[in-house]
């Protein structure tokens, strides 16, 4: 069977036990695009997705670089989760080089938005490159598939969650230009679930969310499950926007409900205020809090201090690492003096870049100095290609979704002593 015959087997494997918790479009990112594609969800990569891609040759001058793009939020609210993936991008292209042309990586700033997703696909489309890491929030990419699918670069996002990403709603299917090396918010949100229920013993749960595609996504995804597992929301559940500070009208609704648990989907920006607010209230201060990957950052715990002792995360990524994941640590602490394990997606970035240059050392072509580069080859290597990665097995399905090895691909994780802390 070829490579994409087994992915596509193994996709509807998957999707089939997924289909009892599909949700909504779930993301890490900016986007309220809430259309779950239908039933899109048991689509592939189609001729028709093929037809529409703009792939075509390019050709690198003698002695000039190979660019690969980078697409991540490297300012505002949420640059402490970019940041560190752009770094473990290019750690990928440490002295390697492509039949004697160097790599160079070309950030652009996507600012984790839908505009800022285009912007950022326009100008790596301008820059040259063959190819990006990214983007890393699924408004970003949701908004900038189309671009990169008419140019013809393949993208792989090492933390765009959001089902929808694999799963647009159009009729051509899935875009043949996206993959991704993280896993889809249809398996965090019912994980999550599972563990308020069974490890919390949480009957009851209030949901406060960021109303962006990652917020209303994760929120869905986890309101279905824990229903669906005998649990009950309390109070309507209760959006925010971006850069809310003042929560105080919300925690009052959740006094009143006295919840088993609160169920917070945003970013860290917003969760460090809430947190904050919510263990003022001497009535809340030992209520379980519990998150997704949005918050789980290091600025969340320098922010909210003592407030965020105990609180509750989860992480669509294997706990199990590896060689390979001990060989990237190393070379991350010593760019980055901070451990790997204190940047979230940050194996997952390393392993989308190393795919890349996998595939470019598989289809790039000498011509007398140049190099030629067939884009529609490139995409077919990276599908293609099986990594035991940093992150664990990397294994594309048939529309771009990693299928992986892991069982069990989200990790949950504790705050101790002012420190994330795994929960085996």
């Amino acid at each position: 069977m070829t490579k994409r015959g087994r992915a596509s087997a193994w996709l509807w494997t998957l999707l089939a036990l997924l289909a009892i918790v599909a949700v909504g479009v779930a993301a890490c990112g900016d986007d309220d695009d809430d259309d779950d594609g239908g039933d899109d969800a048991t689509k592939g990569f189609s001729e028709a997705g093929y037809k529409l891609a703009g792939f075509k040759e390019v050709t690198i001058d003698s002695g000039a670089a190979v660019k690969i793009g980078i697409s991540s939020a490297l300012s505002g609210d949420v640059k402490g989760l970019g940041e560190p993936i752009a770094i473990a991008a290019e750690l990928a292209g440490d002295g390697v080089t492509i039949k004697g042309h160097k790599i160079e990586f070309v950030r652009e700033d996507d600012l984790c938005s839908p505009d800022g997703g285009t912007a950022a696909a326009d100008r790596l489309a301008k820059a040259g490159v063959v190819a990006v890491v990214g983007p890393i929030c699924s408004g970003a990419t949701v908004a900038s598939q189309p671009q990169y699918e008419k140019a013809g670069l393949t993208t792989i996002s090492p933390s765009a969650t959001a089902p929808g990403n694999t799963n647009p709603p159009r009729s051509e299917g899935p875009y043949v230009t996206f993959f991704r090396t993280t896993f889809s918010d249809a398996i965090q949100g019912p994980t999550q679930a599972k563990f308020a229920k069974e490890k919390l013993n949480a009957k009851t749960a209030y949901i406060v969310f960021d109303t962006d595609a990652y917020g209303t996504g994760l929120r869905d995804a986890f309101k279905k499950a824990f229903e669906d597992g005998g649990g009950k929301i309390v109070g309507k559940p209760e959006g925010f926007a971006k850069k809310t500070t003042d929560f105080k009208s919300i925690i009052a609704n959740i006094k009143k409900e006295k919840p088993d648990v609160v169920y917070f989907s945003g970013f860290y920006a917003e969760a460090t205020p809430f947190l904050q607010q919510l263990r003022a209230e001497a009535e809340l201060k030992n209520t379980p809090f519990l998150t997704g990957d949005g918050p789980k950052n290091d600025e969340l715990l320098k922010g909210a201090g003592a407030a965020a002792e105990g609180a509750y995360f989860s992480l669509p990524t294997p706990s199990q690492k590896g060689a390979a994941f001990d060989a990237f640590s190393k070379k991350y602490e010593a760019k980055t003096k901070k451990p790997a394990e204190s940047g979230t997606y940050v194996a997952e970035s390393f392993d989308a870049a190393t795919v890349i240059v996998k595939a470019l050392e598989k289809v790039a072509t000498d011509d007398g100095g140049k190099l030629k580069i067939d884009l529609k080859k490139l995409n077919e290597a990276i599908r293609d290609t099986v990594l035991d990665g940093a992150s664990g097995k990397i294994d594309f399905a048939n529309n771009g979704d990693n299928l992986g090895g892991a069982e069990t691909p989200v990790s949950l994780w504790q705050v101790k002593d002012g420190k994330f802390v795994e929960i085996k």
